[in-house]
């Protein structure tokens, strides 16, 4: 071969290999497009993620979009689930961790996933724990890692695709200063220096999940600005959906605290964007903000009132556009999404205000994922139905092994705001700093003044007998030293207290010190108290100082009333031991801040065989009037069986709390 020849081979052979090079490069950008228009195609359409490979396999036709279809979806309104995809989905529960599957087999949405990578390790020490000098590393439960990812991509969808930034400094800093809050870093050091009360140990799966949490809640607040503009053009384009939680009016501090939790809960389970109406004197004037960077207020009349708007469709029209959707035969009805609300009322406002018990059915809540807005007015602390749930369950035991729900929820969420953490610092500031040992009273007359006057004497004997008793305050002695304890039980009381704040200390050169906080509407129990104590010192020389600050009477809605109410309910639960009245919410919102297993005092009218307390079975609340017997036709396993056949962990409340109530039992 001449050299010429040698020349044009060598000419054809760099021509053939650029060829194939350009070659090479046009392939692989054409799948990257394809790809990142696919993977907008999943962020658009898929709302959360399962945990599990065989949950993906089970379901792997939920999902309309995949790595190779190139198909445009123009209908924004078009539904996740088919009717036959809503049936097989309804069958096979175990398999869906969260709610609705996300093809794992899909190599787009794999890949999307990847991008969102769970938090596996968090660092170990409260909500504060980026500051806590000591520290470890904690591998999550599956199932929180799951929670995690899906709250990620929620708002990987809402940010259009692209990764969501966090705040800068600045940003920081602007939202710091016009959302000021003392107790989100002094609250927990409070619980913390109790000398008797065990506190909780951190939790780090739920802390992981609020900071995701609140990163999808400002993400949405900031694309949607407009919340009114958005709901009444009917807008799904931001890919958030929303839970507008209104507390029933009227309603105390203690029923608007339990609602306001158990619908925050299950914003987190299901993705949504938590709103409370600025009617809500709870959240515009006594509580801190709880998102950083972000607002959770809404404007009532923006958004309209369920019950009196046509635009929200009633739980019954939500039913019957499920009832449509399983019907195999309107499949072209469920594909258009005539049948699904863009938004739904789920209140049952027959029973005592709180989700209709069709809420809690698995095969409801899938179909529910496809409805924008969903509001509830209520007053109920429902989160013990929300663990029979089988699609929340798994996340749920995972999240809260121990079951401390209440507590880890009012921590977050709900801290006191500076006009009540400043009157809680000034109430501390009274009181010797090395207190031994703090009692919480607190006494709600249900009746009002006609069942005070009847039963107050013989009431507070009890307590006082019930805390004698169980070692929570010191025994008296008459000037020869004996034991005078059995005199408490007919004690009529006459001390004058002071105005306002009432700080009686009797025997102030003692060593050990106890404090007695008393929230009443009435300052009966804290004369009694202070004479008693006053006439009859301790037998071992103890101190006790007697607190109360107000005793009105009568219970009143306003925003004062409900500053000096969370004031009261904080320093209640600063306690090492806590006595309560039952069936009152009050009492029962302090035991949850306090972590605290509550003694329930006796409410009989008259002397006689009955214990003066009894204990309580966990520091998680009551739900008091819950249906237990579950109505779900579209899921067997569950249709008319009792939530107390099923979650072992769930028991009735007792009867010298609530009968018919049901309750977490914490571990």
């Amino acid at each position: 071969m001449g050299v010429s020849a040698v020349l044009r081979r060598h000419n054809q052979l760099g021509t053939a290999l650029l060829c194939s090079m350009l070659l090479i490069c046009l392939n692989v950008f054409l799948v990257v497009f394809t790809s990142s228009r696919n993977v907008r195609r999943v962020l658009e359409h898929v709302s959360v993620a399962p945990d599990s490979l065989a949950a993906a396999a089970a379901a792997a036709s939920t999902v309309g979009v995949s790595a190779s279809s190139d198909q445009q979806i123009d209908d924004i309104h078009q539904p996740l689930l088919d009717s036959k995809q809503l049936a097989a989905a309804a069958t096979n529960l175990d398999q869906f961790p969260h709610a609705i599957p996300l093809d794992r087999h899909d190599s787009v949405a794999a890949s999307l996933v990847d991008q969102v990578p769970a938090e596996t390790r968090v660092i170990h020490g409260g909500h504060d724990a980026q500051s806590a000098t000591n520290y470890k590393r904690i591998v999550l439960p599956a199932a929180v890692q799951g929670l995690i990812r899906d709250i990620r991509l929620a708002a990987l969808r809402a940010n259009g695709g692209e990764t969501v930034q966090p705040l800068d400094e600045d940003e920081k800093k602007e939202w710091d200063e016009k959302n000021p809050c003392m107790s989100r870093h002094k609250l927990s050091l409070r619980y913390a220096a109790r000398k008797h009360a065990k506190d909780v140990e951190a939790n780090p799966g739920w802390d992981a999940v609020f900071r995701e949490y609140q990163i999808l809640h400002r993400t949405c607040t900031r694309k949607v600005q407009d919340m009114s503009q958005y709901l009444n053009s009917r807008d799904t384009t931001s890919g958030c959906q929303f839970m507008v939680c209104d507390a029933y009016s009227p309603s105390g501090l203690g029923n608007k605290i339990l609602i306001t939790v158990s619908c925050f809960l299950y914003a987190v389970l299901t993705q949504r964007v938590l709103l409370v109406p600025s009617s809500n004197i709870l959240v515009t004037d006594i509580m801190c903000e709880p998102f950083e960077g972000s607002s959770w207020k809404v404007d009532q009349q923006a958004i309209g009132f369920p019950k009196a708007s046509p635009f929200w469709a009633s739980m019954e029209q939500l039913l019957s556009g499920l009832h449509s959707s399983m019907d195999s035969h309107n499949d072209r009805a469920t594909q258009n999404g005539a049948n699904i609300p863009y938004a739904a009322d789920v209140t049952d406002n027959n029973l005592w205000f709180q989700p209709d018990n069709r809420f809690f059915c698995p095969t409801e809540q899938i179909f529910m994922r496809n409805v924008t807005w969903v509001n509830l007015s209520g007053n109920q602390y429902f989160v013990p139905k929300l663990f029979g749930i089988p699609i929340f369950r798994a996340t749920l035991e995972a999240l809260f092994p121990t079951r401390l729900v209440l507590t880890h929820l009012l921590r977050t969420l709900l801290l006191p705001g500076d006009p009540v953490w400043l009157q809680v610092e000034k109430v501390q500031a009274m009181q010797p700093d090395r207190a031994d040992r703090r009692l919480g009273v607190q006494i709600r007359y249900l009746g009002g003044q006609e069942q005070f006057d009847l039963m107050h004497i013989v009431l507070e004997s009890r307590i006082k007998k019930c805390a004698l008793q169980n070692g929570m305050l010191p025994h008296h002695a008459d000037s020869t030293g004996r034991n005078i304890s059995r005199r408490l039980q007919s004690s009529n009381p006459s001390t004058e207290s002071n105005s306002h704040i009432t700080a009686q200390s009797i025997n102030s050169s003692a060593v050990r010190r106890t404090t007695v906080f008393i929230a009443s509407l009435y300052d009966s129990f804290e004369k009694s108290l202070s004479s008693d104590y006053l006439q009859n010192p301790p037998a071992n020389g103890e101190n006790v100082t007697v607190v109360q600050l107000s005793n009105r009477h009568d219970q009143g809605y306003s925003v004062e009333e409900d500053v000096q109410a969370l004031t009261e309910i904080i320093l209640l639960s600063l306690s090492d031991d806590i006595i309560i009245t039952p069936m009152s919410t009050f009492g029962l919102v302090a035991q949850g801040y306090g972590a605290l297993r509550p003694w329930f005092m006796g409410m009989e009218f008259y002397e006689g065989p009955y214990p003066p307390c009894t204990e309580g079975q966990t520091t998680d609340g009551c739900y008091h009037v819950p249906e237990t017997i579950l109505s779900c036709p579209y899921d067997p396993e569950l249709h008319d069986k009792s939530i107390l056949e099923i979650l072992p962990y769930v028991k009735d409340c007792l009867p010298a709390d609530w009968p018919g109530g049901i309750q977490l039992i914490t571990s």
